[in-house]
């Protein structure tokens, strides 16, 4: 593929995902827990945890399921667009209902819906930096993906902040960006095949978790761990950071949508510069476990802070050395891991599918382990030393890959 088609193949995966992410951000930092809230005041904590644990279970077979699908008809059917165009309206449309759900169980449900269709969208986009860089490239590609969804995040959440006091407004504004940036997705490379010719055999849909067993690929199993520990010791406080910046002194329930909307977009300013950073270096010098190694030990750093200050002031502080971390991380194993997939680059949908229920994985166990770490514990200081620990875990992980320094 030449320069100039790279050139505009580029911002357009990246207005597709950042808008999708306009969807989920917003969804997971402010509407959700807003909702949640408006419904049972008194049981929010509980309910939040369950909620946000069945929505991304649901979704552990989305990413699998739709990349799988994606590899075998992108030739027949113009590429992957159908899913994501597909996926990305479904999710849409249940984002919107959100907005009027009356009961924890219809919210429960339809954000399990919205999730599944979104991160069904997202692996889809994202198997086109497989499918149109060749190894060694991807780094750039791969950063500019996480700015996209660093971006289309704080917007989400400082939109969905803006709006917090009409909730059913809010979730139809960023349902709307999403289905938007699924159709915009149309445009994505019609003209030009990807590196991925059809003379290669396509990947059956069936798949295996043998795949995340060590000793048969060792090094995608360590990387997918690498990502489950890294998403684990943050998710829990991103879950929660609307209850806990409610809980500081001097904040009130008001003004709480509109601080985790600052720090968001606090953070979102430190992971975009970080991200395209760590992409050139990755690429440049060839070290992503180093850059991944730093990332782990500034996200530690990170949580350390506002456990020893729990002030309004210093959770800026927390931002932005989180999104320093996120963003180096995020761009770093995106390349590393589509790098050492089980099934190589003809399998790139399925496979990435694979390593991002890891992701998910996480996400679905983090607010369960949250919630009871702050029922256990007493408040949400507790979240913060998961996070420490789950964040030095994963830079031990990332050691034992072997084929990719």
């Amino acid at each position: 593929m030449g320069a100039r088609t790279r050139s505009t193949l580029l911002p357009s995966l990246s207005v597709t995902m950042g808008a999708i992410y306009v969807a989920i951000g917003g969804v997971v930092a402010v509407l959700l827990p807003l909702r949640v809230e408006e419904i049972t005041p008194d049981g929010k904590v509980e309910a939040l945890a369950v909620i946000s644990s069945v929505a991304f279970a649901v979704t552990l077979f989305a990413q699998p399921l739709i990349g799988a699908v994606s590899d075998r008809t992108r030739d027949a059917l113009g590429g992957r667009v159908p899913w994501v165009i597909g996926s990305a309206l479904i999710g849409a449309i249940a984002i919107a209902a959100m907005g009027s759900a009356t009961t924890v169980v219809a919210l429960c449900v339809l954000w399990a819906v919205g999730q599944f269709a979104l991160n069904g969208a997202d692996v889809a986009t994202s198997a086109y930096v497989v499918d149109s860089y060749p190894r060694g490239s991807r780094g750039v590609p791969s950063g500019a993906i996480v700015a996209s969804v660093a971006l289309g995040t704080g917007v989400g959440v400082v939109v969905s902040g803006a709006l917090s006091s009409t909730s059913q407004v809010a979730c139809i504004v960023v349902a709307a960006v999403a289905a938007l940036g699924g159709l915009s997705f149309a445009r994505v490379q019609r003209s030009r095949p990807p590196l991925v010719t059809p003379r290669q055999p396509r990947p059956k849909i069936v798949w295996s978790f043998a795949r995340l067993n060590p000793r048969k690929y060792p090094d995608f199993a360590w990387a997918v761990a690498t990502r489950f520990l890294f998403t684990l010791g943050q998710q829990g406080v991103t879950v929660y950071l609307l209850y806990i910046v409610g809980d500081i002194d001097g904040v009130s329930r008001d003004a709480a949508p509109l601080f985790v909307a600052a720090l968001t977009a606090t953070g979102l300013v430190f992971l975009f510069t970080s991200a395209a950073i760590a992409g050139v270096v990755s690429d440049r010098w060839g070290r992503r476990r180093t850059v991944l190694l730093v990332s782990s030990a500034v996200m530690a750093f990170a949580m350390l802070v506002p456990l020893f200050w729990p002030h309004i002031a210093v959770m800026f502080v927390f931002a932005a050395l989180k999104g320093i971390a996120l963003g180096g991380h995020l761009a770093a194993a995106g390349a590393l891991i589509s790098e050492v997939l089980p099934g190589g680059d003809a399998a790139a949908g399925r496979d990435l599918g694979m390593a991002n229920v890891a992701v998910n994985a996480a996400q679905a166990v983090a607010p369960l382990l949250a919630g009871a770490v702050i029922v256990l514990a007493g408040g949400y200081a507790a979240l913060f030393v998961v996070g420490i620990v789950a964040a030095l875990a994963s830079g031990v992980t990332i050691l034992q890959v072997r084929s990719v320094r």
